[in-house]
């Protein structure tokens, strides 16, 4: 069972009060993943929601052949997966797990009793909501206005802007290529060459699985058309 100190790392718990992370905990289970594993498929129904505490999970839509396209990554201290579908909804999305995961997991029913009761949780919980349909209406965007570079360089700046990596312009990828290519929607050899360009005009630096931004302005240029990367 999680302390209140724990949870109070989310912001979907923010500014809860003592009594009331108290009463919320025996609710709240913890779970580990293996790398590979899923968390939910796309269909299934949106009975939890995940608190990742530690390693990464991809979210990602699939077609009817089964075919995965990487839709965002998160990684702890992010949630995944709020149920506010009504009874009988499916989920649109599948999430799983990029490397070794520990979750908090919190089910559907528990939550909602949870806004019955706490008007700052109830809060929390939409702005959570609002921040996932920016990042659709991102990814949306992305693919609808932006060729294959811009769309690179808005993943790129979504990632630089979230802080991840050890600073703000690092970015350590757990992600392949092929992945980043489902994301961008263009095939691993075009991803490949577009990284070396971009490389080459110095506006990044490739180590390893790691992409150095060197020049924010640069990518952001290259994303035009993507102002607001606060999602």
């Amino acid at each position: 069972m999680p302390t209140n100190d724990q949870l109070r790392a989310y912001s979907l718990f923010t500014g809860l009060s003592d009594a009331e992370l108290t009463a919320l905990a025996p609710c709240i289970t913890r779970r580990a993943f293996g790398k590979g594993a899923y968390l939910y498929y796309p269909g299934s129904p949106g009975l939890s929601l995940y608190l990742v505490e530690s390693g990464l999970v991809r979210t990602f839509f699939a077609d009817v052949h089964g075919r995965e396209y990487l839709l965002n990554v998160f990684g702890p201290r992010t949630c995944i997966g709020l149920p506010v579908l009504p009874d009988g909804q499916a989920r649109m999305v599948g999430a799983a797990v990029q490397q070794e995961t520990v979750t908090l997991i919190l089910m559907r029913d528990d939550m909602f009793e949870m806004m019955k009761r706490s008007a700052q949780f109830m809060q929390n919980v939409y702005y959570e909501l609002a921040n996932a349909t920016r990042k659709l209406a991102l990814y949306a965007q992305a693919h609808t206005i932006l060729q294959v570079n811009g769309r690179l360089a808005s993943l790129l700046m979504y990632h630089a802007v979230r802080g991840d990596g050890a600073g703000s312009n690092e970015i350590a990828l757990s992600l392949t290529q092929a992945e980043i290519a489902s994301w961008v929607g263009a095939s691993r050899a075009r991803i490949n060459s577009a990284l070396s360009k971009m490389q080459q005009q110095k506006l990044i630096r490739l180590e390893g699985k790691k992409i150095i931004i060197l020049d924010l302005q640069g990518v952001a240029k290259m994303a035009e058309g993507l102002h607001n990367y606060s999602v």
